[in-house]
C-alpha cells in the first residue's frame, strides 16, 4: 500500500524514527519567509504543493503531522475531489488540541472524519476529547527511540568539553531566558542552543547572552546528529506539562545523559538516565547540569537500559496498531 507523510516543517525526528517500521515516503515541506506577516502566503505555497503531491503520488493512506491544522483542509480536499478511497491519518503534536489551530473552523470535524487520530501521550486524550476529538478514533503511539546518525567526529573537537547541547525552537513553552540564567551560573560549562535564533524575536530577549553560550543555527540532520553524538548532556525544558520533548527521546537515541524538566508526563516517560530540574529557576537548571556531569557514566548506562525498554514498548504499540487496522480494514 502506498503511504505519504506531509509534514510543513524542515525536519522532525519523530516521523523520521517511524519511516522503516510503516513504509511510507517520507516529505518535509520547509519553505517560509522570514517575516511572519508573509505567514498566509507561506501557508497557500505549501497547501498548493501539498496537493501536486497527492495528485502526482496517488498515495492510498496519507499521513499528516500537525499542527498546521490546515494540513488537514488539504487531505480532506483531495479525498472529497480526487480518491474517495483514499485513508487519512493525523499524527498529533500536542499543539493541534491549543489554540489557535484546534480553532481554526472546521477542525475538529475534520479530525472526526479522519481514519485515525494519533496523540503521542496518554495524557492528550482527555485533552482531545475535551476538544471534541472522539475517543474511538484516538490511538497512543509514543514517539520511538531517535534513529541517530553516529557520524565520526574525525577527531575535532566542535565545543570545549563539558559542552550542554540545548535543541530549540525558541517558541514561548520554552524557558530560554532561564537556560541563559543557568549559563551565568556554571559560567564553566558551554551551552550549545541550536535552532533558528530568529523565531526569538519578540519572545524571548537573546541580546546579552553569555560568552559560554552559542547559538550554531538551525541545522542539517548530519550536522546535528554529530552534534548529539559529542554532546556531554543533552538539555530539554518546557515549562508546560504534557510536553512530550522530542529533544529527550533523541537523546535516548543517541544514549546521551538528560537534564529535564520535571514535569509529570516527562518523569513518566523518561524515567532512566536523567535528572529532573525547575524549568523556570536558572539555578535548578544550573546545579541538574553539573550533577549530570558528576554522574555521567551512571546515567548513560541508565540511558542505554532506558532506549531498549522504549524501544520494546514502541514495537508493542506499533503492532497492536497494524493489527486493529488489518483486522477491521481500515487502515495500513
Amino acid at each position: 500500500m502506498k503511504q505519504l507523510f506531509i509534514a510543513w516543517v524542515p525536519f522532525q525526528r519523530r516521523s523520521i524514527s517511524m519511516r522503516n517500521y510503516f513504509d511510507y515516503e517520507l516529505r518535509f515541506l520547509s519553505f517560509a519567509f522570514k517575516n511572519r506577516f508573509f505567514r498566509p502566503l507561506e501557508y497557500i505555497f505549501k497547501a498548493w504543493k501539498t496537493l501536486l503531491l497527492f495528485l502526482l503520488q496517488q498515495p492510498q493512506t496519507i499521513w499528516i503531522q500537525l499542527p498546521p491544522t490546515l494540513l488537514l483542509h488539504i487531505a480532506h480536499l483531495y479525498k472529497i475531489l480526487f480518491n474517495r478511497k483514499v485513508r487519512i491519518i493525523a499524527d498529533c503534536h500536542n499543539a493541534t488540541f491549543r489554540c489557535p489551530w484546534i480553532n481554526i473552523p472546521g477542525t475538529v470535524t475534520l479530525l472526526n472524519k479522519c481514519n485515525l487520530v494519533i496523540i503521542h501521550n496518554d495524557s492528550l486524550q482527555e485533552l482531545a476529547v475535551a476538544n471534541g476529538i472522539n475517543y474511538k478514533h484516538l490511538y497512543v503511539l509514543e514517539d520511538p527511540p531517535a534513529l541517530v546518525e553516529n557520524g565520526s567526529i574525525q577527531n575535532q573537537e566542535l565545543f570545549p568539553h563539558p559542552w550542554v547541547l540545548c535543541p530549540c525552537s525558541f517558541n514561548a513553552d520554552e524557558p530560554i531566558e532561564a537556560i541563559l540564567g543557568a549559563a551565568r551560573f556554571a559560567p564553566d560549562i558551554t551551552f550549545v542552543l541550536t535552532g533558528k535564533a530568529t523565531r526569538a524575536k519578540g519572545i524571548h530577549d537573546l541580546n546579552n547572552i553569555p560568552p559560554n553560550v552559542k547559538l550554531p543555527g538551525f541545522l542539517p540532520k548530519s550536522e546535528f546528529d554529530k552534534l548529539l553524538c559529542d554532546a556531554d548532556i543533552v538539555l530539554g525544558l518546557t515549562k508546560l506539562d504534557g510536553i512530550q520533548l522530542s529533544v529527550a527521546n533523541e537523546a535516548v537515541g543517541a544514549g546521551k545523559p538528560m537534564v529535564i524538566a520535571n514535569t509529570n508526563l516527562l518523569k513518566k516517560l523518561f524515567y532512566k538516565g536523567a535528572i529532573y530540574v525547575d524549568a523556570f529557576s536558572s539555578k535548578s537548571i544550573a546545579q541538574g547540569c553539573r550533577e549530570a556531569l558528576i554522574r555521567k557514566d551512571e546515567l548513560t548506562k541508565e540511558v542505554h537500559e532506558l532506549m531498549s525498554e522504549r524501544n520494546e514498548k514502541w514495537l508493542l504499540q506499533a503492532a497492536k496498531l497494524e493489527y486493529s487496522f488489518s483486522s477491521n480494514t481500515l487502515l495500513i
